[in-house]
């Protein structure tokens, strides 16, 4: 049982089972409508006190036993009122009590900010509350949007959950309550108020038709009387041939004789009788948004029936608990219809009085249908009844053996629905793992297609992926939903689950979990998810680095393509330009680096980048062949990256005079110096300079090499691969093994494109820009 007031700013829920609440994820998951959140904690209950905005207020539904809490923009009052009912001459002696079925325990409370004592009796009806204060000497009745809570002023108030409702009264017999009697003028009226009977509109009784032969006699004489009716007579003749289709349940013949009487009488487009016949038809050919027109309409407003007819097609569009109080105040609108009709509409109101947890009427409800004698199709949709009672009542086993037996009926609809609840039911008693659960929800995509059902199955299906990290499947499902019921009020919920789960992949790094391969196939099936500007640039960045990192070059480009060709512009373009030019380099496709790196080119780039995409730009070149234009590229560059890269040319080409010449300015630039310990790249410059002088012949270059820095080279990690390449030519013929392993040294140059790789190992791609 649950109650919700407000009091003192601060909006209280109440529920009479003691639960730990995870308050900062709920507090989370209500940002910008929970201000501030906080649990009470006393043993016997869970009560959350939190701020809203004030119109901001609950709507209370259940799921099972579980309590779904809606916030929205609306009143802080119940959907039904409670009865204050003064009794100062009851058995018991003067008391207050409020008809309520199945109250819970009364808990009491303590305000913080006044200080004072509540006790709170929280209801298991659904929008029972009491609308307004009631104040009385002893006690005051606050009001609620569900349940009551009553502030006492004195110590020997006494409030009782009874099985009937709550009772407020002296716990002190020489004490009694004081409050002044009612007249029985006011009583009645109240009484009579509560009491008023329903008005209805249409009058079907009388066509009530036993059997299928008695149809057909009836339905012919109807046609008769219409065919021979005088002009005059017409009208009130074809209405009847109406009235009895529908009461007989004959939605499309009705339809057909009632659309020809507009044709004939225009005015009858705000005739009650004609609309709600008309509206009752389209719904009993399962067509709602057509039945809306109808039952909107603002002729049926202040209309018991039309009331009634609206929360029908409210409940059939699936939103039961929206219309489950309208249903259980006009559902006796019902009774007098024809069986064929009562059936299909007393089954819809049982279940709406199950929804807001009105037992007994629940089960007088249920008793009468079984008395009238379903047919097979008609018992399974009182068994799935049945089992929702059962399991408001905590009876899941037999909930559970209901919905079996209800699964092996042969009507589909109640088949589906009976599946699919037992399903939540399982899962919610742990009985049942999700992947079962799955499986099972899965097979009831195919029982039943079209409506709100499917979509609602597709949505939970697509949230049970989730829960298992399934995301493909996920985004699956819910693409479905979204895509095959664009016009759903929920439709644009879906996508935004979407966006948010592909959000969550790629943003904030979950993909990371799943393999690279399979993080890219999800990405490329739901890329019309990435999202538009710098956080969709960063989600692709960051899917690229990942694949480069795995050695999936071919992907990463692919990826780096559309960006380049769908979403960027000036400088961010070029930098991602250089990225793909270094990839397609890795992969030695040298001409796609070439055509990326001029494709990319853009005006006011900064040095740096500018730079690096020449450097990139040289490295293609080389790649095929194209040394003299690689060599033009770097004519006036004077960096050390340049010097490199025109060393690395000559060296590739095997001009080892001009290589040398420009190691030796690299060496220069490096810093080092005669005298000077070498670092590790100083020592890898050197050793090159000496292959290149060596492989050139410049002896005397290689000696003044040995002299300066001979020593220093001794103590680095090459001091053996520097003797052996300048180590002074003894007399005579070189032996082959020395030939050989001084190939070995100079085919061990260190490129340009070698330090990116190294670079790459430690760092992601989006790190070289």
């Amino acid at each position: 049982a649950a109650a919700a007031f407000r009091r003192n700013g601060f909006l209280w829920l109440v529920f009479d089972k003691r639960t730990n609440v995870n308050v900062p994820a709920l507090q989370k998951a209500g940002s910008g409508i929970i201000e501030t959140l906080q649990q009470v904690y006393i043993p016997q209950a869970t009560v959350l006190r939190r701020t809203t905005p004030k119109d901001v207020n609950p709507s209370m539904r259940r799921a099972g036993l579980a309590w779904l809490i809606d916030f929205r923009a609306q009143e802080a009052t119940p959907k039904i009122p409670l009865e204050v009912q003064a009794q100062p001459d009851s058995p018991i002696g003067a008391r207050i009590f409020m008809p309520l079925p199945e109250p819970g325990k009364v808990i009491p409370l303590t305000d913080p900010i006044v200080a004072d004592n509540m006790l709170v009796v929280p209801g298991i009806p659904l929008g029972h509350g009491v609308a307004g204060t009631y104040a009385y000497p002893q006690f005051e009745i606050l009001p609620s949007i569900q349940g009551v809570v009553v502030t006492p002023r004195i110590d020997d108030v006494r409030v009782r959950s009874l099985r009937q409702g709550v009772e407020i009264a002296s716990a002190a017999p020489t004490f009694p309550l004081k409050f002044s009697p009612v007249s029985q003028e006011m009583a009645a009226s109240a009484r009579m108020s509560a009491m008023r009977p329903l008005v209805r509109v249409l009058d079907l009784e009388k066509w009530d038709t036993p059997n299928d032969a008695a149809i057909l006699q009836t339905r012919a004489i109807l046609e008769q009387a219409l065919a021979v009716a005088p002009k005059a007579g017409q009208r009130e003749a074809r209405m009847n041939l109406a009235r009895f289709y529908f009461a007989n349940a004959y939605g499309a013949e009705a339809l057909g004789v009632l659309d020809h009487a507009l044709e004939v009488q225009p005015s009858l487009a705000q005739d009650r009788e004609w609309l709600l016949l008309h509206g009752g038809a389209q719904f009993l050919l399962g067509r709602l948004p057509e039945a809306e027109k109808d039952l909107y309409n603002a002729a049926l407003n202040g209309s018991d029936e039309g009331e009634f007819w609206r929360a029908i097609i409210q409940a059939a569009r699936g939103d039961l608990n929206g219309a489950s109080i309208e249903l259980r105040r006009s559902g006796s609108i019902a009774r007098p219809y024809p069986r064929a009709l009562r059936f299909r509409l007393s089954t819809i109101v049982a279940e709406a009085v199950v929804e807001i947890g009105d037992v007994r009427t629940a089960e007088t409800l249920i008793s009468t249908l079984l008395a009238d004698g379903p047919s097979p199709s008609q018992e399974a949709k009182i068994k799935f009844v049945q089992g929702r009672l059962a399991e408001l009542e905590g009876d899941f086993d037999g909930a559970v053996s209901l919905w079996e037996e209800v699964m092996d009926s042969p009507d589909r609809l109640a088949r589906f629905r009976a599946a699919r609840t037992r399903v939540e039911l399982l899962l919610r008693l742990d009985r049942m793992t999700k992947r079962e659960a799955t499986e099972e929800l899965e097979k009831q995509r195919f029982a039943w297609r079209g409506d709100n059902r499917e979509f609602d199955l597709l949505r939970r299906l697509g949230a049970l992926y989730l829960e298992q990290d399934k995301y493909r499947e996920a985004l699956q499902t819910l693409r479905q939903a979204a895509t095959h019921f664009r016009d759903h009020p929920d439709a644009k919920a879906v996508t935004k689950e979407m966006s948010d789960t592909f959000n969550a992949l790629y943003l904030e790094d979950k993909a990371n979990a799943l393999k690279p391969v399979t993080a890219i196939a999800i990405y490329e099936e739901f890329k019309e998810l990435t999202p538009a500007g710098s956080r969709g640039d960063t989600m692709i960045q960051k899917l690229a680095d990942r694949l480069v990192g795995v050695d999936l070059l071919d992907q990463a480009a692919a990826l780096l393509e559309g960006q380049i060709k769908f979403r960027l512009q000036g400088a961010d373009r070029a930098r991602v330009g250089a990225r793909l030019g270094l990839i397609h380099l890795l992969a030695r496709k040298h001409a796609d680096a070439e055509r990326v790196i001029r494709a990319t080119a853009a005006d006011g780039l900064n040095a740096d980048l500018a730079q690096q995409r020449n450097h990139l730009l040289v490295q293609a070149l080389m790649g095929q062949k194209r040394y003299a234009d690689g060599l033009a590229v770097l004519e006036p560059d004077q960096s050390m990256d340049g010097e490199l890269l025109r060393s690395e040319i000559y060296w590739t080409m095997g001009n080892w005079n001009d290589a040398a010449q420009s190691l030796q300015r690299v060496v220069t630039v490096s810093g080092a110096r005669r005298g000077e310990r070498l670092n590790r790249k100083q020592a890898r410059y050197m050793l090159n300079l000496a292959t290149a002088m060596t492989l050139s012949g410049n002896e005397r270059g290689l000696a003044r090499i040995r002299d300066n820095f001979g020593a220093a080279m001794a103590e680095t990690e090459m001091a053996k691969a520097f003797d052996l390449i300048a180590a002074r030519p003894a007399l005579g013929l070189i032996s082959p093994e020395s030939v050989k392993e001084r190939v070995a040294v100079a085919q061990n140059f260190k490129s340009f494109l070698t330090a990116y790789r190294e670079r790459l190992e430690k760092d992601p791609l989006s790190a070289i820009n």
